[in-house]
Formats: structure tokens, C-alpha cells, sequence
């Protein structure tokens, strides 16, 4: 596993997290960080993160950047994905 790659549980913790402070406030950072760590999901090793995951994290952050796209003022090329546990 690469040195930048969060342990694959805290990086689904941090996500379980995440997504329940939106559903309670809707905050379009929040959403832009969802979808930052669901795309995390594609680099890890099969071994630590298995496939079905990959695939279903590869699924949810097309979702969240349509949903980030609906409620934030901030233009879809600009959003980038960097690496943030919350």
C-alpha cells in the first residue's frame, strides 16, 4: 500500500462519517469530500480493498459529483481529488 493511502477502514469510517454530516446540513464541501475519498476507493490493491467495493466507490462518486454539481456554486472542472479523512 502506498505511504499516501489511508488505512482502508478509517477511509471507509472517515466516508460512513461524512455522509452522515450531510445528510444532516447538505453542505456541498462535504459533498466534494465524499466524493474525493469514494475515488480513493480505486487505488488501493485488491488485497485491501476489495473489488466490489472498488466498483461500488467507482459508481457513488460519479453520484456525489453530480450532487456536488447540483448544489455548489463552484464551476465541476475546478473540483479536484486530493486525499482528506474526516
Amino acid at each position: 500500500m502506498s505511504a499516501t493511502l489511508p488505512d482502508p477502514a478509517a477511509l471507509v469510517a472517515s466516508l460512513l462519517n461524512l455522509m452522515t454530516r450531510f445528510s444532516c446540513l447538505g453542505c456541498p464541501n462535504q459533498a466534494a469530500l465524499i466524493r474525493r475519498e469514494l475515488a480513493l476507493f480505486q487505488s488501493y490493491p485488491d488485497a485491501l480493498m476489495p473489488p466490489v467495493l472498488k466498483q461500488v466507490g467507482q459508481r457513488l462518486e460519479q453520484e456525489w459529483a453530480q450532487l456536488h454539481f447540483a448544489i455548489s456554486d463552484e464551476p465541476a472542472a475546478n473540483v479536484t481529488h486530493t486525499a482528506a479523512l474526516h
